[in-house]
């Protein structure tokens, strides 16, 4: 999985999805690969930023798949822009916990507000059991 993103000074950044080796035509232009290239675009980007939407998008194509993230820093960092988003603190708790803590609160409001969120933490506690057995 890999991307490319032009125009990203302007209100109209342009996301691309490639399968192989992308140069970036420009300095404009910067590729996506890994999750680290992706983080550290997040870190550099304004939340208001119209480059933000594009970059959620690419974090939920990682988070679908993460057998594509290779250590468990980038896999915290992509839960916890995920968890940031959805107006969740993880409060120092484990991944485990938060899952839990999410999963009370949807039966407490019978809801299933959470849903997504816990089947994210879940998989990404899985992941990252793999990663240090690995």
């Amino acid at each position: 999985m890999s991307y490319q993103l032009k125009y990203l000074d302007s209100d109209s950044p342009v996301l691309e999805q490639f399968s192989g080796e992308a140069m970036p035509t420009d300095s404009n232009t910067v590729v996506i690969d890994q999750a680290s290239s992706l983080l550290e675009l997040y870190l550099d980007t304004d939340e208001g930023s119209a480059l933000m939407p594009l970059l959620q998008q690419i974090r939920d194509e990682f988070l679908q798949d993460l057998d594509l993230v290779d250590s468990v820093k980038e896999i915290y960092g992509l839960i916890y822009w995920l968890l940031a988003d959805n107006n969740i603190e993880h409060r120092g708790e484990t991944l485990e916990e938060t899952a839990d803590r999410l999963g009370d609160l949807d039966i407490e409001n019978d809801s299933d507000r959470y849903t997504d969120l816990i089947f994210h933490l879940k998989d990404a506690v899985e992941r990252i059991y793999d990663i240090e057995l690995e």
